[in-house]
């Protein structure tokens, strides 16, 4: 009884701690998102309005986002955080996030159509996304969070990034 009792044990403290890594890691993106607002430069055709930050999917980071920017600018934007379903309902954004269950090849292929040739920075969390459409992909290396930078699609966008994010980012190409 008392072995069956620690084993019930474990599991629960295995699965708090795996919820508070998860946590972290929702936070770690949404800093990393909200900074991006400062190292990127987007075109001054998109200088005005809502600064918009979009999130694809079910993400805790949506919510975390909210939080985060509110009442904040990006230069004199304000910033809104929008939350989409899928990339079918995508409307215009400066950055976008697309969680990992939303960034199939045909899910990316209709958030690139949706957004044509508006300059937005595509942020995704699958594996190899970066080699392929996204221009940004978070990863965990050595059990850090790290991102994937991937200067060609960035310059697709028509978007400048600070010498110091490329040096904090791994570049893919």
């Amino acid at each position: 009884m008392k072995k069956h009792k620690l084993i019930i044990f474990l599991l629960f403290f295995l699965s708090l701690t795996s919820i508070k890594l998860y946590s972290q890691e929702i936070k770690f993106k949404a800093i990393f998102i909200y900074n991006f607002t400062k190292h990127f430069e987007w075109p001054p055709n998109a200088r005005t309005g809502d600064f918009v930050i979009g999130v694809v999917g079910k993400s805790q980071l949506y919510d975390k986002l909210v939080q985060m920017t509110n009442s904040k600018t990006a230069g004199n934007q304000p910033i809104v955080v929008k939350k989409f379903r899928s990339t079918k309902e995508l409307t215009q954004c400066h950055i976008l996030f697309i969680s990992e269950y939303n960034s199939g090849v045909n899910s990316m292929h209709t958030a690139m159509s949706k957004i044509g040739k508006y300059p937005s920075l595509i942020v995704t969390e699958k594996h190899g996304m970066a080699y392929k459409d996204a221009a940004i992909n978070f990863v965990i290396k050595d059990q850090k969070m790290q991102f994937e930078m991937n200067k060609a699609n960035i310059s697709k966008c028509g978007l400048k990034f600070s010498r110091y994010l490329e040096n904090l980012a791994i570049i893919v190409e």
